[in-house]
């Protein structure tokens, strides 16, 4: 589902703030949030969560549930997808404060120096075997990797078994992703145990440090500790993997846009901005459900139904962007109302800052390092994947170098 403005029409306002939808792949109707203004004030209402069951007299498990069912995850897999994700107030709190520490915009900028010599040896390992490859699996897949796996502290030796348990975990293929999610869970509990006898600058460290430095009712337990490394292993690779995919074949289809950057290459982490608005790393957010009768955009939310936020639709929305739907590396976003690919509110992604710099080094090595990014296949060749309840992502994006 990638609703954008032009997709809805209402009398009063040119677009619906809120419209009645269910997601695929899902049975319960939700209010689908369009308009920016709309969904920025339901991701920053409290009142709202993400956990149905914190809803007086709420029955079932929400839009989620029907996901992780449709999907065959065993409930007692649940864990490694919802810690974080599916948690509000005061325990969402707890849980984020002890990973905090190690994505701060200080520590991420940082690594800058390691993450240019990460995506430098992967495009010379490209242009060494003929400058033909995948910009999905043959570059943003290895790069997202090699810098997860940095910050969480998987040992240089490990890292390609690690890959391997990560893809089995990504294929969707019963046979393969539950024994992946095993194989991972297994590593991560062995990782905080070396840890534990040695600790380094990483992650699983810091989780360990922080644990141990908090008061009895905030400390993480081991099995809180697996899941949000398995988390963050999984989030740190695959969105942003694949929202490099389509930036990168976004860019491609704007030459025009290129020239502009090329001539001013100062303008890139603003690029990296309007990439963000233009195609959104997440098209739709994490349904959310009112814990009393909430008025959202002139509709009523009744306790229990649900809002899901339109990310993509409401950073195309016209009545917060100019000609929301050109692409403008020079566009400067008015003061408060720059894109929401990221969420707002207390959930917005912990990663933003890392996600940001991992863009700004690969465009700037494909795009500005070099002139001659070019698409392999005919444009129409190409062919996307669709994720329930989100949207649809180039399945491959083959070019020359």
């Amino acid at each position: 589902m990638e609703l954008t403005h032009a997709q809805i029409d209402d009398t009063s306002h040119g677009y619906a703030p809120l419209i009645r939808a269910t997601l695929p792949q899902t049975q319960s109707p939700v209010w689908l949030a369009t308009r920016y203004d709309v969904v920025k004030a339901a991701l920053g209402d409290s009142r709202f969560v993400r956990d149905l069951a914190r809803v007086p007299g709420a029955e079932g498990g929400g839009v989620a549930a029907e996901l992780l069912d449709e999907a065959g995850l065993p409930a007692e897999y649940r864990q490694y997808l919802e810690i974080l994700v599916l948690v509000d107030g005061p325990e969402h709190t707890r849980l984020r404060t002890h990973v905090m520490r190690a994505f701060a915009p200080r520590r991420i900028a940082a690594l800058r120096p390691r993450i240019e010599r990460i995506v430098q040896d992967v495009a010379d390992e490209i242009v060494a075997k003929g400058g033909e490859f995948d910009v999905l699996r043959g570059f943003a897949y290895p790069v997202m990797t090699s810098v997860i796996c940095d910050i969480i502290g998987v040992e240089g030796a490990d890292r390609d078994q690690v890959s391997g348990w990560i893809r089995d975990y990504e294929s969707g293929e019963p046979d393969r992703f539950l024994p992946g999610i095993d194989h991972l869970a297994a590593y991560i509990d062995g990782l905080l145990d070396r840890r534990a006898a040695a600790p380094a600058e990483d992650l699983a460290s810091d989780l360990l440090r922080s644990s141990a430095e908090a008061g009895p009712d905030q400390q993480l337990t081991r099995q809180e500790m697996i899941a949000l490394v398995f988390l963050l292993i999984n989030t740190g690779i695959a969105p942003p993997a694949f929202f490099l995919t389509d930036a990168v074949l976004t860019l491609l289809d704007h030459p025009e846009e290129v020239a502009k950057l090329r001539a001013e290459p100062a303008l890139l982490p603003r690029a990296v901005q309007e990439l963000l608005r233009h195609v959104s790393a997440v098209r739709v957010g994490a349904t959310l459900y009112a814990t009393e009768d909430v008025e959202l955009g002139g509709v009523l939310v009744r306790r229990g139904e649900g809002v899901t936020s339109g990310l993509l639709a409401a950073n195309r929305d016209p009545g917060t962007f100019a000609e929301p739907a050109r692409l403008d590396l020079s566009r400067e976003a008015a003061r408060g109302a720059g894109h929401i690919a990221y969420g707002h509110g207390a959930h917005r992604c912990i990663g933003a800052a890392l996600a940001n710099l991992q863009t700004e080094v690969i465009l700037d090595q494909l795009f500005l390092k070099r002139d001659s990014l070019t698409l392999a296949v005919e444009r129409d060749a190409l062919e996307r994947i669709g994720f329930a309840g989100d949207g649809t992502y180039p399945m491959a994006l083959p070019v020359r170098i």
